[in-house]
């Protein structure tokens, strides 16, 4: 596959949509659109999103912070899309808005004439919903790797009992359960604790959610995001 290096914001327009009863938007939210078309034609892409709804400054913020989500969305999909075939890539973005939290999960799915499609995909950001800060692993724990090391703990935790002994020891060799980022990069903050998105074949076919309760998480919490734990 060749890269394309482009900048993803001159194809993009942001376009307010309408979604229906059955997939009504949460509170505080609103629809936004991003499609295109990849340089050589091959590739179409449209992304589903929604932004938080307001007119102050730190709401701004917020939504430049979702939209830089969705846009290494497509990013993503069209620095690594097929150069031979056409390819589609389609994503859906759901926020979560809570009184200190807004969050959004994108799950995409890219498909093309070859083997082992579709792929699917995922992609979050989760903000201060006082400041606009995007709180990543580095400024939510008050040390990253005691944090993600106990993160980790929890998320094994709740995966074995639905797990055989060989998947987890596999698991272990191969590394997925390590104190890292990019084993644990996509995650919301949900009232229960923080929901973490798993892509298929970290834990097996399929994507898959576990979520850590906050209360298991405590301990860990710098004093500037206490208050998302409550």
């Amino acid at each position: 596959m060749r890269h394309w290096i482009w900048v993803v914001a001159a194809f993009v327009a942001i376009t307010p949509f309408t979604v229906n009863a059955a997939g009504a938007e949460p509170v505080g939210s609103a629809g936004a659109l991003i499609s295109g078309k990849s340089p050589d034609g091959l590739g179409t892409w449209t992304v589903r999103y929604q932004h938080f709804d307001g007119n102050s400054p730190v709401a701004a913020v917020i939504n430049d912070r979702i939209d830089d989500a969705a846009n290494h969305e497509v990013q993503h999909a069209t620095w690594n899309g097929s150069t031979r075939r056409p390819w589609t890539f389609d994503a859906t973005g759901t926020i979560n808005v809570r009184p200190t939290t807004v969050s959004e999960i994108f799950v995409g799915q890219y498909n093309t004439d070859e083997p082992n499609m579709p792929m699917q995909s995922l992609g979050s950001v989760v903000c201060d919903s006082r400041s606009g800060t995007v709180i990543t692993w580095d400024n939510l724990f008050q040390d990253k790797t005691s944090g993600l090391t106990r993160l980790s703990a929890e998320v094994e935790a709740r995966l074995a009992p639905a797990a055989s002994s060989n998947e987890l020891r596999d698991w272990r060799r191969s590394g997925q359960f390590a104190p890292i980022d990019v084993n644990f990069k996509h995650w919301v903050a949900t009232p229960q604790g923080i929901e973490l998105h798993f892509p298929p074949l970290q834990f097996g076919r399929g994507l898959k959610i576990v979520t850590v309760p906050w209360a298991s998480m405590s301990d860990q919490i710098t004093p500037e995001f206490v208050a998302i734990t409550e």
